[in-house]
């Protein structure tokens, strides 16, 4: 957009002069048409109605002087004047400009040809005035406004520029030294120190402006700051009302934009009243000097700039300071440098939070040792925080003098113990802290001037009391439990140490009682005894628990010549229930049992839960055996009827009970539990769901059986352990396509213990896992060997028991075995029973899934024994059926064996499954096994199992 026109109003009484100036502006692009006015009264008009941006005036007009249209002297309005005067009246325009015309012209025609170029000039030179102006009003108001902030700041601040004269005297410093900004303001020759002091004397401006001339010794607590700050307090009596008044001061030094030093502020601040409030509290811990002198930690207060306003003895002597030096000191000059930062976070997170609490490492005179310290914000009676005090502890060598840790806090009051202290008789209370109220229900006014036997419960005797303050008299000290009694008549056990104050003479001064409450300790003490006494699961005595009372139960009978009962209970088929509906469904069936057996024992009887599935009941005063026996069938009985869970589940158990009699089957705990845990194995031994009495015989058979255990579990490693191999042959070309790996057990003195009697008790102790382990590995080591030393591909059978199929990382173990061996997948056969994998059910399903997908076989061992059901052998992935050797032995003669066995035959033929048979000893049952369609047989009839050696000599040869 092009620019718009300047305005002008000519104000000329000569029509023709008029005329030559309007001329020369309407031949100019830049003006609009000039109005003109031949009158100062049409002038004063035209400029009401509409400012222009520029006049141009005759200095003398018919009615009057061109003075008149100056901006100001009418109106508020701004424009530029160019005067213009005749030859001769120059003094007069002069007089103009100083009234505020822009310029001046003298008439002529050049002039008026002229105008444009002067108009625009004076134009210019009018924007940069006006700008100036702005400028200069710009930072008038902004002084205006920092006198304003000055004025409005709270402690009373002035400044001195660098030759000492004021420049800064606000409200605050007027209302503290009674001396006006006006009456100070440019004054030098220290007027500011005479303000404040009545005589010259360096402030800390002066230390700022010129610190090598002056020495500041009224001040205390001089310290430079970051910024080149500093910061003192004094104690001034020229402004104090003759008590006189405490500062503290803090001064800057002011920069230029170019960072030199022109000035300095200070602002001070009357600390009177907080200072004053210190004092009060340091006479207070003056006043219990002999307590606090008479702990062995240190305490200490600081001022809210972390230095030392109040300490103990115990400072000094530690530090090895004097008292003078320690005075004012920074805390945290008594840390390590490394440990000092800590310290002033913890300071601030005492101001912030209400405590705090650090450990570090102090400098003493025995060496850096190290201290736990805590600190809590200590107030005036206003509540203004004025300081830090505290407790510094030397946890080096864990003093636990905790009777003068108490009495630090009770100083402190900070604790959450309740705190009371009595006078030197003891008959009387002077002080209790919050946590007394807290804990006792008793307000402070409440407790104040009453014994302190206000807490007394009535609970103890006579001698109690007398034996407590026995205590305290001989060796000034008493700790323990006691009952206690609350403002709403609760009794509750509170721990109690009560210690006596002695001054420096060693006089009792106080007795200061500090007590907690235990009562949720005592709770837990409870619950802990019951839970180390009490089955978490049934909440039926524990071992422990019953050991104890069949103990008593012993010596009582032992008196009384009665008989005492042990009836050990395994429930029949849990462990199916357990592994098949999880462990939360066997959780609630075994609470379910307990309830149950429970609601039929008489009171004096125990029934106690070992564990797992195993419960003891134990009947005192019985007269007769068959009482116990009675029992047992009742168990048994209820054991038999349905158990109903939630999700409308209905369980059915059976219990196996053996019992042993005291003082017939043992005399103490250990006889009687293990003669009873034994007679109910043989119990479970023969058809489960009864009982048995204990015998002789039993305990000679159990510790056969333990000597077996135990040296199975040496021949496990001592590695008497071997591996006999016996051959698989093709039913119709006796060519040898494979081997069956058996564990035997041959003893160092050369007896071979068959594995009809290892292999059971192997199951029965878990030994299984790592024997089965160790046959799988060996097993496959050997053939990978004969296969590298040029045997044929054999396949290797290898028999996986329950406990081995009931591992989740079964797969795992066996793909590590043939990576570890070398050994191709399809060369091993791992045989399982019917009933190993119905036990597990879909669980055994996807351990069978993992294993097939490593590329081994798998078969069905001594089928026929089991459930054998064609529906469920369809969904397995197997690979062949052995015919158990039950089944064989009887062809062709037993027509049962006959049918069994060729029926056996047709139903793998059904399924595309491979049939092995073993034990076949005569050509007889190998003929009608292979006219009936079985593949493969292994048995005497061919070779008995053969030693590593032997077998390789015979066949890989």
């Amino acid at each position: 957009m092009p620019p718009t026109p300047i305005s002008v109003l000519i104000v000329e009484d000569d029509p023709a002069h008029a005329e030559a100036v309007a001329r020369a502006l309407e031949d100019s692009e830049q003006f609009a048409d000039p109005r003109v006015a031949q009158t100062l009264a049409e002038a004063l008009q035209a400029i009401a109605q509409q400012p222009p941006d520029a006049v141009v005036a005759d200095l003398n007009l018919v009615d009057g002087k061109a003075y008149e249209l100056l901006p100001g002297a009418v109106q508020d309005i701004r424009y530029p004047v160019l005067v213009m005067t005749s030859q001769g009246d120059e003094q007069m325009a002069v007089q103009a400009m100083k009234a505020g015309a822009l310029d001046y012209v003298v008439k002529s025609p050049e002039t008026f040809t002229q105008m444009p170029r002067l108009l625009e000039r004076a134009l210019r030179e009018y924007g940069h005035i006006t700008e100036r102006a702005r400028a200069q009003e710009a930072l008038r108001a902004s002084e205006r406004r920092m006198t304003d902030i000055i004025n409005f700041l709270p402690d009373a601040t002035f400044a001195i520029d660098t030759q000492g004269r004021v420049i800064v005297w606000n409200l605050a410093v007027e209302r503290m030294t009674g001396i006006a900004s006006q009456q100070i303001i440019g004054q030098g020759d220290q007027a500011y120190a005479k303000a404040f002091y009545g005589e010259r004397r360096a402030l800390l401006v002066d230390l700022i402006l010129a610190p090598d001339d002056h020495h500041p010794e009224h001040y205390q607590n001089l310290q430079r700051l970051e910024g080149d700050q500093l910061t003192a307090e004094v104690f001034n009596t020229h402004i104090g009302q003759a008590q006189g008044i405490y500062l503290r001061s803090v001064a800057s030094p002011l920069r230029d934009g170019a960072g030199v030093i022109v000035g300095a502020i200070e602002s001070v601040r009357d600390i009177t009243e907080p200072k004053r409030a210190q004092q009060e509290l340091l006479r207070a811990y003056g006043e219990s000097r002999a307590i606090t002198e008479a702990v062995r930690d240190t305490l200490y207060m600081v001022d809210l700039e972390g230095r030392l306003l109040w300490w103990n003895k115990r400072v000094e002597a530690e530090t090895g300071y004097t008292a003078e030096a320690l005075r004012q000191l920074p805390i945290e000059r008594l840390f390590v440098d490394t440990d000092a930062p800590r310290l002033r976070r913890a300071i601030q997170a005492a101001l912030e939070q209400g405590y705090c609490e650090i450990e570090g490492r102090t400098r003493t005179v025995n060496g850096i040792r190290s201290y736990r310290y805590n600190g809590v914000p200590v107030r005036d009676k206003q509540g203004a925080v004025i300081g830090i005090a505290g407790v510094g502890q030397d946890i080096t060598e864990r003093l636990r003098d905790q009777e003068r840790l108490r009495l630090a806090a009770a100083v402190l009051d900070n604790t959450h113990e309740g705190i009371m202290v009595s006078n030197a008789r003891g008959d009387r209370l002077i002080a209790v802290n919050q946590a007394f109220t807290e804990i006792s229900g008793y307000h402070e006014d409440e407790a104040l001037g009453h014994a302190p036997n206000l807490l007394k419960s009535g609970r103890h005797e006579r001698q109690f009391y007398q034996a407590m303050w026995a205590s305290i008299l001989q060796t000034g000290h008493w700790q323990g439990e006691i009952w206690n009694r609350r403002r709403n008549g609760e009794i509750f056990p509170a721990w109690l140490t009560i210690s006596r104050v002695r001054d420096e003479r060693g006089a009792t001064t106080n007795y200061v009682g500090i007590f907690s409450d235990i009562s949720q300790v005592k709770q837990s003490e409870a619950r802990l005894e019951h839970l180390a006494h009490y089955d978490a699961l049934t909440d039926l005595p524990n071992r422990l628990l019953l050991l104890s009372r069949l103990e008593h139960a012993i010596h009582r009978a032992e008196r009384e010549r009665s008989k005492v009962a042990v009836l050990f209970i395994d429930l029949d088929r849990f462990k199916n229930v357990n592994d098949s509906l999880g462990h939360p469904v066997g959780d609630e069936l075994l609470q379910a049992v307990a309830a149950r057996m429970r609601a039929r024992i008489r009171a004096e009887d125990t029934l106690a839960r070992l564990g797992g599935d195993e419960f003891v009941l134990l009947l005192e005063s019985i007269e007769r055996p068959d009482e116990a026996g009675n029992l047992a069938q009742q168990i048994i009985d209820l054991m038999a009827e349905p158990f109903r869970l939630s999700g409308g589940r209905e369980i059915y158990l059976g219990a196996s009970i053996g019992i042993s009699l005291y003082p017939e089957n043992g005399t103490d705990t250990t006889q009687l539990l293990r003669n009873a845990d034994t007679v109910m194995y043989q119990a479970k031994a023969q058809g489960r769901n009864t009982y048995r009495y204990y015998t002789e015989s039993l305990t000679r058979a159990a510790n056969a059986r333990l000597s077996l255990e135990s040296r199975l579990r040496r021949a496990l490693e001592r590695e008497e352990l071997v591996l006999h191999y016996q051959p698989q042959v093709d039913m119709h070309t006796t060519r040898l396509t494979g081997i069956e790996a058996l564990v035997r057990w041959e003893t160092p003195d050369g007896e071979l213990i068959p594995p009809d009697r290892f292999i059971p008790l192997a199951e029965e102790t878990g030994l299984i896992i790592p024997l089965g382990a160790w046959v799988l590995a060996t097993a496959c080591r050997q053939l990978q060997d004969w296969i590298d030393a040029g045997a044929p591909p054999l396949t290797l059978a290898v028999n996986i028991s329950s406990h081995q199929f009931a591992q989740p990382d079964l797969a795992l173990h066996v793909d590590r075995e043939l990576t570890a061996s070398g050994l191709s997948p399809e060369r091993l056969e791992l045989e399982l029973t019917e009933s190993t994998i119905m036990q597990h059910n879909r669980r055994g399903m996807e351990i069978l899934e993992a294993l097939r997908a490593l590329g081994i076989a798998l078969s069905i061992d001594d089928f026929g024994t089991g459930y054998s059901s064609l529906a469920y052998l369809k969904r397995l992935p197997i690979d062949k059926l052995k015919i158990d050797k039950s089944f064989v032995q009887g062809i062709p003669e037993d027509r049962n064996d006959a049918e069994i066995a060729a029926t056996i035959i047709a139903m793998a033929r059904n399924l595309n499954l491979r049939v092995l048979a073993e034990g076949v000893e005569t050509e007889a049952q190998r003929d009608f096994l292979r006219q009936a369609g079985c593949d493969a047989y292994q048995g005497y009839l061919f070779s008995r199992p053969l030693p590593t050696a032997e077998f390789a000599r015979q066949y890989l040869r």
